[in-house]
């Protein structure tokens, strides 16, 4: 095991999180465990702690297939199994890219944490999904609007590093929120050109409203689902990689 990585190393990407020592993936929104074959999960841990580099087909093979002599469609199998496994499709490239004749190269954003990080803690930071403003009359923006908020808690369901605590009534914050705990905030708007959409996501630190994150979404008026899928995934990274940072802060 490397030493650099804790006593029990685990890796956070999308909404995955990866636990080297007891040698599963969980998916945090479906809260369950991903099924794999030993050298698949060989093959996402190697990317994971390889994360940005290209990695040769030659590379690959030694260190999944150590002392042995296989043939590439053994990799491009193994690959394609753990691409299945994330929900990926070849084209789509969230989490693997495939570099024509050379390689591959595991783009997502990575945190690596300790799988004692897992065992949520009573002083957990809270984070609350408010619902988006829309700045329209458009029934359509409002479905929207709404249906980004419940995206983002879909996939922030099941998170063990922080307590995910449901709205009060109209989306505001309960009084006394964020009094104990190291509360965030997600808030957001829609705004509507013609046919064109431009989403705003901010996670906010409630206790002093300073702005930890923001970004804009411009996307065509057009396949609402899309647009809730790509923000809600965008946020909920975000809002994974602050909480670690800020546990590793106050270490």
């Amino acid at each position: 095991m490397d030493s650099r990585l804790g006593d029990r190393p685990c890796y956070e990407f999308g909404e995955f999180r990866l636990d080297a020592n007891r040698r599963v993936i969980e998916e945090f929104a479906a809260n369950r465990r991903l099924l794999l074959p030993p050298r698949v999960f060989d093959a996402a841990l190697y990317f994971v702690r390889h994360r940005g580099l290209l990695l040769s087909k030659e590379r690959l093979l030694a260190e999944l297939w150590p002392g042995m002599v296989v043939e590439e469609n053994s990799l491009s199998q193994v690959v394609s199994l753990l691409r299945r496994a994330l929900g990926e499709s070849r084209r789509d490239n969230r989490y693997i890219v495939t570099v024509p004749r050379r390689g591959y190269r595991f783009v997502a954003e990575v945190v690596r944490v300790t799988s004692r990080a897992s065992e949520r803690a009573p002083g957990s930071p809270t984070v609350e999904v408010l619902s988006f403003d829309h700045w329209s009359m458009s029934s359509d923006d409002e479905r929207l609007a709404a249906g980004i908020a419940e995206c983002i808690r879909h996939r922030l369901a099941g998170g063990r590093d922080f307590r995910l605590v449901v709205p009060a009534a109209h989306g505001h914050l309960r009084e006394g929120a964020g009094k104990h705990d190291a509360l965030f905030r997600i808030e957001g708007s829609v705004q509507r050109a013609g046919p064109r959409l431009r989403i705003t996501a901010r996670l906010v630190d409630a206790t002093d409203d300073t702005l930890v994150w923001s970004q804009l979404f411009d996307h065509s008026a057009d396949g609402h689902f899309d647009i809730e899928d790509k923000v809600a995934r965008r946020v909920a990274t975000a809002v994974r990689n602050v909480v670690a940072w800020t546990a590793r802060q106050s270490a």
